[in-house]
C-alpha cells in the first residue's frame, strides 16, 4: 500500500472518508466488496455502535418484498436472487430477447449480514439500487451486464478486478493476482486492523480503483446511472430517518458521496409488470464459486465459509484454523483413495504454508499458502494431469457442495406452482428426496403417456428430475421397438431452483418448453436436421401448438438447406413423426408427408455432387443413401423416385467417383431393377481384375456394393473367382491394408449366407465346408510336444520357487 500512503492523492482520500465515514452524521458509507468475511466482520462493529434507523443496501428496489424470505430462519444459503426481463419493447434491440441475471448471498456476505441484522434488530433493510431493467437499458451493448458470454451477475466487481491501479498494486504485492492481493491485504490484514483503518484503506482502494476509468466508461458501464437512482433513494430516506447506513460495493462509494450534495433526477422506463420478475431461489457453493464464472464472488466459498464461522467463534488465528481444517480434510480424502499421504505429510504441508506466509509478508497464511503448501508436499513427483489429484481434490473441499434451502413461506414462480399441481395429477411424490421408479406403458395407457410428456419437459429443461433409465430413444432412433419407459425420479431444491431459472420464458412447464422451443427454431437459419429434432422434441412432450407453428417454418428452413446430410436426416426424422402419429397425438400427418416429400426430392437433387467425398465420410454417406432407398421402397407415401434414380446413374457414371459410394450406388440400382445383376459383377471384376490405383481400391468397392446389394455375391460365382484372384494376386502389405475394409464388406451377410459363400469357396478348392471344419488343426506329434514343454515349464517354475510343485497351472 505504498503508493497509498505517499500519493498526492491522499488528501482526496481522508476527505472522502470524512464525508464517508463520520459516525455522527446521519448518513454513513460503508463500502464492501461482495462475499467477503472481512468486510461482513467490521460491518457488524459498525452495526453496533452507529445503530442506524434503517439500512440502505445496493440491490434492486423491485425486490424488497424477497428480503423477509431470504432472511427467514427456514432459509439457509447459498440463495440467490433471480431477476428476469423480457424485452416486449425492443428496448434493448431489434430480438426481444430474454435476460437474466443472479444475485447471490452466503453467510459472510456483507448485504446478506446486514439484512440479518436488521431482520433481527427490527431495523429496515431496503434496496435501493437500479432494477435490473433499468440497468440493463443504461447499459451498452457488450458492456457491463450486457457482456457477452458471461455469467450474468447483479454485482460489477470486475471494473476494480480490471482497473490499472489494482494491476500495479499486484506487482508492487508479489501476488499473482487480485484474489491473492485482497486476500492479504484486506480479508488477513483487515481482521488485525480497527474498524476506522479498514474503512479507510477500502475507500483508498477503491477511489484509486475508479481513477482509471473516464465518466464516458462508467457511462456505457450503466455505472453513472446506477449511482445517480440509489442517491435518489438515499435522498428520500434522509427525509424520514435520522442515522442512515448506506452499504454498496466500495465501487460506487465515491461516486455516492460525490452526487449527495447534488439533486438529481433519472428517467425510469414506464415497464410492464408481467415482462419483470424477482425470485428468492436456492443456490450452490458451486455456482457462487468465482472459479465458475461468477465474476463477482470469493473464491473457494467453503473455504470463506469456515473463516467466516471462526471469526464468529472468535477465534484467535481464524484463518491458520482454516487451513489446518482443510490440509487435515485433503489427507483424509488422499488416504481413503490409497494416494500414500500420510498425517506427517499433512503437518510437512501445514509448516510449509505458515513459512510461505512469513515470505510472502502475511500475518497469516491463507488460500494461496495452503494451495502451495499442498502442491509441494502431498503431489509426488512432476505436476501433471494424471498426478494432481491432490489439487483437485482440495479444490473440490473449497469449493464445497452445499446447497441453499428457501423457507416454504417464500413467494414462488407460478412455473414452480405448476410444477407441483402437476406431479400431485400424475400421482408423483415430491415429499420426500428419495429416488422413485415409475414404469410406463406408453402404447396403452394414455395416463402413463401423460407422466412420460411431463418426464420429457422435465428432461428438456435440464432440472436434474428424472433419468430414463429404459425405453425408446426416438431422437437418436434407439431401441424405437420397446413399448415401455422406465424412469427414475427425485425431488431436490435443485430442481426447483432451475425452473425458477425457466420462470422468465413462462408461467407453466408447457409455456416455457413451448417458447424455448421456439427460440431454438427461430435461431436454427437453414438446418432441417435441427428443426425436425425440435419438432420431435415438441411431439413426446405434447407441445401441439409449437409443432404446429415448426410445420410453418420447416417449409422455409429446408427451402433453405443446402446439405445432403442435414436433409436426408430431416427426412428420416419426418418419416418417424409420420409413422408415430398415433402414438404422438399428431393430427397435421398429411403436412407432414408433404413436407417429407419436398425434403426427399431435394435431398436427392444432391446426390450426385458426393462423387469425391472423403474415406472418413464415405460410411456414413452409404447409410444416407441406403435410409433414401428404404424411403422410397415405402409404398404408402408415394415419393416421386426420379431424381433419385437419375442422381444414382450420375454418381455411378462419374470418373473419379469414390469407389465405396459406385458399390453403394451400382447396389441400390440393381435393387431397384434400374441395373443388371450382370452389369454389377462387370463393375466389381472392373476391380479386382484391374490394374494400379483401381485393383487396391477393390476392397472399398465391394463394401459399397455389398452393404446394398449382398445377394449378387451368393448368385455369381465369377464374382467369387474376381475376388479370390484378387487375394491370390495381392502382397502381403497390401493385404494387411485392405483387410480392414474387406471385413467390413462381409460383415454384411448374416450367418447363412456366410455358410453359402463357404460352400461356393470350398467347392472353388476341390472341398468341402465339412472337411474344413472338421480337420485336426495340429497332428499327434505337435500335442505330445507342447504337453512335454508345458511340463518342463511348470517343473522350471517349481524349482524357481515361483509356484508351488504338484500346484495346478494355468
Amino acid at each position: 500500500m505504498e503508493r497509498l500512503l505517499c500519493s498526492q492523492e491522499m488528501d482526496q482520500i481522508n476527505r472522502l472518508y470524512e464525508e464517508a465515514f463520520t459516525l455522527k452524521e446521519n448518513i454513513i458509507y460503508f463500502p464492501v466488496r461482495h462475499h467477503s468475511p472481512a468486510c461482513s466482520y467490521h460491518l457488524k462493529k459498525t452495526i453496533e455502535k452507529y445503530k442506524p434507523q434503517i439500512i440502505l443496501i445496493e440491490g434492486p428496489s423491485n425486490a424488497n418484498h424477497l428480503i423477509p424470505s431470504l432472511t427467514h430462519e427456514d432459509s439457509q444459503t447459498p440463495l440467490s436472487i433471480y431477476y428476469t426481463y423480457s424485452d416486449d419493447k425492443g428496448l434493448l434491440g431489434e430480438k426481444k430477447d430474454k435476460y437474466m441475471c443472479y444475485y447471490p448471498f452466503l453467510d459472510y456476505s456483507p448485504e446478506y449480514v446486514a439484512m440479518k441484522i436488521g431482520w433481527n434488530l427490527n431495523i429496515p433493510t431496503v434496496f435501493i439500487d437500479f432494477p435490473y431493467e433499468e440497468i440493463l437499458i443504461n447499459s451498452k451493448e457488450g458492456e457491463g451486464i450486457r457482456e457477452k458470454f458471461k455469467k450474468k451477475s447483479y454485482h460489477d466487481d470486475y471494473l476494480i478486478m480490471r482497473s490499472k491501479f489494482i494491476k500495479e498494486l499486484c506487482k508492487k504485492q508479489n501476488c499473482r493476482d487480485f484474489n491473492e492481493l485482497w486476500e492479504k491485504l484486506y480479508e488477513i490484514r483487515g481482521l488485525h486492523i480497527s474498524t476506522e483503518e479498514f474503512v479507510k484503506n477500502m475507500l483508498a482502494y477503491c477511489y484509486l480503483s475508479r481513477v482509471d476509468y473516464r465518466e464516458e466508461i462508467l457511462e456505457r458501464e450503466g455505472c453513472i446511472a446506477r449511482e445517480k437512482y440509489m442517491n435518489m433513494q438515499i435522498q428520500k430516506y434522509a427525509n424520514e430517518y435520522e442515522k442512515i447506513l448506506v452499504i454498496t460495493g466500495g465501487f460506487h462509494t465515491f461516486g455516492l458521496v460525490e452526487l449527495q450534495k447534488r439533486k438529481v433526477e433519472i428517467k425510469i422506463q414506464d415497464i410492464k409488470k408481467e415482462n419483470v420478475g424477482a425470485y428468492a431461489m436456492a443456490y450452490s457453493f458451486e455456482e457462487c464459486n468465482r472459479l465458475n464464472g461468477y465474476a463477482s464472488g470469493m473464491i473457494y466459498p467453503a473455504f470463506y465459509q469456515r473463516i467466516w464461522e471462526n471469526i464468529c467463534k472468535n477465534k484467535e488465528e481464524p484463518y491458520e484454523d482454516g487451513v489446518i481444517t482443510f490440509i487435515s480434510q485433503c489427507g483424509r480424502e488422499l488416504r481413503k483413495k490409497e494416494e500414500g499421504i500420510s498425517t506427517a505429510d499433512s503437518i510437512e504441508a501445514f509448516n510449509m504454508a505458515k513459512g510461505l506466509a512469513v515470505l510472502r509478508d502475511k500475518i497469516s497464511c491463507g488460500v494461496y499458502e495452503l494451495l502451495d503448501g499442498v502442491t509441494s508436499v502431498m503431489v509426488k513427483g512432476e505436476m501433471s494431469v494424471s498426478n494432481n489429484f491432490p489439487l483437485a481434490s482440495l479444490n473440490k473441499l473449497m469449493t464445497g457442495e452445499r446447497i441453499g434451502k428457501l423457507s416454504e413461506q417464500a413467494e414462488f414462480p407460478p412455473i414452480v406452482l405448476d410444477f407441483r399441481k402437476k406431479c400431485k395429477k400424475l400421482r408423483l411424490n415430491i415429499h420426500t428426496s428419495v429416488k422413485q421408479e415409475k414404469i410406463l406403458d406408453i402404447h396403452k395407457t394414455k395416463s402413463h403417456r401423460e407422466q412420460s410428456k411431463f418426464f420429457h419437459m422435465m428432461n428438456f429443461l435440464e432440472t436434474n428430475f428424472c433419468v430414463k433409465t429404459k425405453g425408446p430413444d426416438y431422437l437418436v432412433n434407439k431401441d424405437t421397438n420397446l413399448i415401455r419407459e422406465k424412469w427414475n425420479y427425485r425431488w431436490k431444491s435443485q430442481v426447483e431452483s432451475k425452473l425458477i431459472e425457466h420462470s422468465v420464458y413462462g408461467g407453466s412447464l408447457k409455456e416455457a418448453v413451448s417458447e424455448i422451443l421456439l427460440k431454438k427454431v427461430k435461431d436454427l437459419g437453414e438446418h432441417g436436421k435441427e428443426a425436425t429434432l425440435m419438432m420431435i422434441h415438441a411431439a413426446i412432450m405434447g407441445i401441439e401448438e409449437v409443432f404446429e407453428y415448426m410445420l410453418l417454418e420447416l417449409e422455409t428452413i429446408l427451402q433453405r438447406d443446402g446439405s445432403f446430410y442435414s436433409l436426408t436426416e430431416a427426412c428420416r426424422n419426418l418419416n418417424f413423426l409420420y409413422k408415430q402419429k398415433y402414438l404422438m397425438d399428431l393430427s397435421s400427418t398429411e403436412k407432414i408427408e408433404i413436407l417429407l416429400k419436398k425434403a426427399y426430392e431435394k435431398s436427392s437433387s444432391f446426390i450426385s455432387t458426393l462423387y469425391n467425398i472423403q474415406k472418413d465420410d464415405e460410411n456414413n454417406t452409404i447409410q444416407m443413401l441406403k435410409e433414401l432407398y428404404q424411403l422410397s421402397m415405402d409404398h404408402r407415401l408415394h415419393l416421386n423416385n426420379e431424381i433419385y434414380i437419375d442422381q444414382l446413374k450420375t454418381l455411378i457414371g462419374k470418373k473419379d467417383v469414390n469407389p465405396a459410394l459406385e458399390g453403394a450406388g451400382v447396389g441400390i440400382l440393381i435393387g431397384m431393377n434400374q441395373l443388371r445383376e450382370d452389369e454389377g459383377t462387370k463393375r466389381a471384376k472392373g476391380y479386382l481384375y484391374g490394374s494400379g490405383e483401381k485393383f487396391f481400391e477393390s476392397a472399398a468397392f465391394l463394401k459399397g456394393l455389398f452393404s446394398t446389394a449382398r445377394d449378387l455375391i451368393l448368385g455369381s460365382g465369377s464374382l467369387i473367382n474376381g475376388i479370390d484372384h484378387m487375394l491370390k494376386k495381392i502382397e502381403h502389405e497390401d493385404f494387411l491394408k485392405i483387410l480392414p475394409e474387406m471385413r467390413l464388406a462381409f460383415s454384411f451377410f448374416i450367418p447363412r449366407e456366410i455358410d453359402e459363400i463357404g460352400e461356393k469357396v470350398s467347392v472353388l478348392y476341390g472341398t468341402n465346408n465339412k472337411e474344413i471344419l472338421n480337420k485336426m488343426p495340429l497332428n499327434e506329434k505337435e500335442i505330445l510336444l507342447a504337453k512335454e514343454l508345458d511340463a518342463f515349464a511348470k517343473e522350471q517354475l517349481a524349482n524357481w520357487g515361483i509356484i508351488e510343485r504338484g500346484q495346478a497351472f494355468e
